[in-house]
């Protein structure tokens, strides 16, 4: 049964045996069902990194399904709601880790400098036999630092992490992440899309996070449609639209509680909001998610 609210999940919250000070875990596939096939819904506050080994089911990230399929390796970036359904023989492991644990060694190369080139990559990638294998490989490793920890290993695994996430992000194909530098421009684009993550809520207007930055709204539009082909409106829209999403797909809040959890003065306002981006109202959103779940 869906709860009335999304909890956040931490990695300390999981009470696993051990973990590096709630910031660094691994999971079997097994435990990783156990914790998000819960009644309750959870935003994580962490990322994740997936294997698929085996077995069959499905993964629900937000309001999209994916199959769980061998050679596939999934990533979860803070805030997802995630839910397995129908699963069988799942043979799998998982990596969990913050921001901060991701961030405790600049090695001096920019690309790797810190998670900055997280946010917007794609839940899955399907990997070759051959690279499937390089990848399981760098997660073993990880592994024997984390059972049989020593001194530096935290360090190691923080290396070695990082070489898997290379790894992940090189089997996207896209340059914008394998290029991605740290100069001003970009640094304001990140900045903008963490302003935003924090004050979705209250602030909706480009103006709203163009004083936050110290720069004019249309030098901040510009730079976000040179990077995204949007513009920064759209970007904060999206951002609303989505957790609007997230509340109606997975809890049984009304959608008065929904608009005024997201800021918005009333019912209608939101109503309107979320029709001129999505093209349907909020219930028969609701409504299509779910005789689409009944009937999957």
């Amino acid at each position: 049964m869906i709860g009335s609210r999304i909890n956040a999940l931490t990695i300390d919250s999981l009470k696993r045996p051990f973990s590096f000070a709630g910031e660094f875990v691994l999971l079997t596939a097994s435990d990783l069902v156990s914790v998000f096939s819960a009644q309750n819904s959870f935003k994580t506050k962490f990322y994740t990194l997936l294997m698929v080994e085996g077995g069959s089911g499905t993964l629900n990230i937000d309001n999209e399904v994916h199959n769980l399929e061998i050679g596939r390796i999934f990533f979860g970036n803070y805030e997802q709601v995630f839910r397995f359904s129908e699963v069988e023989n799942f043979v799998g492991e998982a990596v969990l880790f913050t921001r901060s644990f991701y961030n405790l060694i600049y090695t001096g190369n920019k690309k790797i400098k810190d998670d900055t080139a997280f946010s917007n990559l794609p839940s899955f990638r399907d990997f070759s036999k051959k690279d499937f294998a390089h990848f399981r490989t760098g997660i073993t490793d990880i592994r024997k630092e984390f059972i049989r920890p020593e001194m530096l290993s935290q360090e190691i695994i923080c290396l070695l992490l990082k070489a898997s996430m290379l790894k992940y992000i090189r089997r996207t194909d896209n340059a914008d992440y394998v290029g991605f530098k740290t100069n001003r421009k970009n640094s304001y684009i990140e900045d903008f899309k963490n302003l935003v993550e924090l004050h979705f809520k209250d602030l909706k207007r480009t103006s709203d996070y163009s004083k936050k930055l110290t720069i004019s709204a249309n030098y901040l539009n510009a730079l976000i449609k040179e990077k995204f082909d949007i513009s920064a409106e759209n970007v904060i829209q999206n951002r609303v639209i989505l957790e609007a999403e997230r509340l109606l797909l997975n809890t049984h809040l009304s959608v008065t509680e929904i608009s005024l959890e997201l800021g918005f003065s009333d019912k209608s306002h939101f109503g309107k909001y979320f029709k001129k981006i999505t093209q349907e109202s909020p219930n028969n959103f609701r409504k299509k998610f779910q005789n689409q779940h009944n009937n999957f």
